[in-house]
C-alpha cells in the first residue's frame, strides 16, 4: 500500500478474516518496518492474542464490517490523498466508465465520527451497505473484497477515481466557468 501511495508511514490499516478471527495490521508501525510477528489477531469482539502486536486503532471498523458483511473477507482502509480529499469534501462521483462499473455511479460517504470509535465503525458499515468501497467522512477511504488482492485493487481504483475527479475540477488559467 505504501508503494502504491495509498498510505504513508503507519496510516491506514489492512485486515483479513480467517474463520471467526481477524488478522490486522498493528498500530503505529511503519509499513516498511512491519514484521509478520507484529500483526495482531483478534476475534470479532476485539479480543486477541497477547503474544502478537497491538491491533490498529481502527479494529472496531474492521470488526463491524465483518459482522455486517459475511461476504467480506478483507478490508483495506487508506488515507490516500485524493480519496481523503473527496472524503473531506463529502462527495465523489465516478467519472469514467471503468470506475462506474467497479465502484458504482456515486461513491457513498459515511458521516464523520471520531477515529477508532464504534460510532465511526457503524457509520462506515452503513455507508458500505452492499457496495465495495466507501469514503470515510473527513478521514479516508475503505475498500472490501472476498480477497485481500481484490480489496487492494478496489482501493487503487478508488484513489484513481478521486484523482480523475480532482483533475476534472481543475480550471484552466484564464478561463471562466
Amino acid at each position: 500500500m505504501a508503494e502504491l501511495g495509498l498510505v504513508h508511514w503507519s496510516s491506514g490499516n489492512v485486515s483479513v478474516r480467517v474463520g471467526d478471527r481477524i488478522v490486522i495490521t498493528p498500530s503505529g508501525i511503519p509499513y516498511q518496518r512491519l514484521q509478520p510477528r507484529q500483526v495482531a489477531v483478534l476475534n470479532l469482539a476485539g479480543c486477541g492474542s497477547s503474544h502478537r502486536g497491538e491491533p490498529s486503532s481502527e479494529w472496531r471498523l474492521h470488526a463491524a464490517l465483518y459482522r455486517a458483511r459475511p461476504d467480506v473477507r478483507a478490508v483495506v482502509h487508506t488515507h490516500s490523498p485524493a480519496a481523503t480529499a473527496a472524503a473531506c469534501r463529502g462527495q465523489l462521483q465516478a467519472a469514467t466508465h471503468e470506475a462506474r462499473i467497479f465502484l458504482g455511479e456515486s461513491i457513498p460517504v459515511s458521516k464523520p465520527a471520531p477515529p477508532g470509535s464504534w460510532e465511526l465503525a457503524h457509520e462506515v458499515s452503513r455507508a458500505l451497505a452492499g457496495g465495495p468501497v466507501a469514503l470515510v467522512g473527513g478521514h479516508g477511504a475503505v475498500a472490501v473484497g472476498e480477497t485481500l488482492e481484490r480489496a487492494l485493487a478496489l482501493a487503487v481504483m478508488l484513489e484513481e477515481a478521486a484523482r480523475t475527479a480532482q483533475a476534472l475540477c481543475v480550471r484552466s488559467p484564464g478561463k471562466e466557468g
